[in-house]
């Protein structure tokens, strides 16, 4: 059975952890990785990924890797960059990302993304823990409702599995001042959840006329010294809610509460979180459904570990897939695959 070709895109925590997955995997193997920063041009995958050498070399050089033979990309990006999935998808590969690639039909870019998949006889499917398996579970609850009236999925997840680099840039230690001047990146970051509400409200037959993003700020109770440097009185949680209205009403939200920790915020601000585990969706109609679901592992896997792995696991049904844009309902029941078995 011949390897499916893989290359990764940007090598940050979630691809390191890919890349030791698929040095691994008698399936699939790496053929290429592209790396933003220079200082990784020409290092072996192996020795960015912390593991024995691969033999394969990273490129800064976008037409290098573009120009190797491959059957999908894992697409890493710290924002949406349409631009380069495009490019991807001209040439032939399928993308699979975590950062992009949910809904994007109301974007100037979408009739581009669609020539692209045409050109490259390529699909674009998005992925991971949320946007990824929230809305899944979404779907998958809805299976036993005759009529969905709305969705709520709400989300907590704690600093232990964001690194300094997300805190900062989700303004955790900013001021107030700071974080209400209207250009806070939260908003830039999280705008392509309404991705997500619109589709579920597409997939499940919910009434929609317009859509909108909230982002509330916290402030820190006491000092935190750790992984960055948070003042009290600065933010230490955000509290994002995306939502897809009709008549000015929610009819699908995804709520997301980030926090320093417990010991950082008021009460209050803790109150509206998942009863249960990390993940908690509400489907309402008829009838009812609610699911939560939470990652148990000893180490740091909620925001690395298992979004790679999630994305690893599409790979074979992606490239097996039609044409196009894809969603959940266009592939196979989601699960772990024998990465082992050839």
């Amino acid at each position: 059975m011949e390897k499916i070709k893989v290359i990764q895109w940007f090598t940050g925590d979630i691809a390191r952890h890919q890349i030791r997955v698929l040095s691994a995997c008698t399936s699939m193997e790496l053929v290429g990785a592209f790396v933003f920063h220079e200082e990784k041009h020409g290092r072996d995958i192996g020795e960015i990924a912390g593991i024995e050498p691969q033999g394969i070399y990273a490129s800064s050089k976008m037409e290098e890797v573009l120009a190797l033979e491959a059957d999908c990309v894992l697409y890493n990006p710290p924002h949406e960059r349409y631009d380069e999935i495009i490019a991807i998808l001209a040439s032939g590969k399928n993308v699979i990302s975590i950062m992009a690639g949910w809904n994007p039909k109301k974007l100037p870019c979408y009739p581009d993304i669609v020539k692209a998949c045409e050109q490259g006889n390529s699909s674009l499917y998005g992925t991971g823990l949320n946007p990824g398996l929230s809305y899944e579970l979404a779907l998958l609850g809805s299976s036993i409702c005759t009529q969905v009236d709305s969705v709520y999925i709400k989300t907590c997840e704690p600093q232990a599995s964001l690194s300094p680099i997300f805190l900062e840039v989700f303004g955790f230690g900013q001021t107030e001042e700071n974080l209400l001047n209207g250009n806070h990146p939260a908003y830039s970051i999280f705008e392509n959840l309404l991705q997500i509400t619109d589709l579920l409200c597409e997939k499940l037959n919910i009434a929609h006329d317009g859509s909108r993003l909230v982002c509330e700020f916290e402030g820190a109770t006491q000092a935190y010294r750790d992984k960055i440097v948070v003042e009290p009185g600065t933010m230490a949680g955000l509290l994002v809610k995306a939502e897809t209205v009709r008549d000015n009403v929610a009819v699908a939200t995804i709520e997301l509460r980030f926090l320093l920790g417990e010991e950082y915020v008021r009460a209050e601000f803790l109150e509206g979180r998942p009863k249960q585990g990390w993940i908690e969706v509400d489907v309402r109609g008829n009838p009812g459904s609610r699911l939560t679901h939470e990652v148990v592992f000893e180490h740091d896997s909620l925001g690395t570990w298992s979004t790679g792995t999630k994305a690893i696991n599409a790979i074979p049904f992606v490239c097996a897939a039609a044409p196009g844009l894809l969603s959940p309902l266009d592939l196979p029941l989601p699960r772990m695959l024998d990465l082992s078995a050839g």
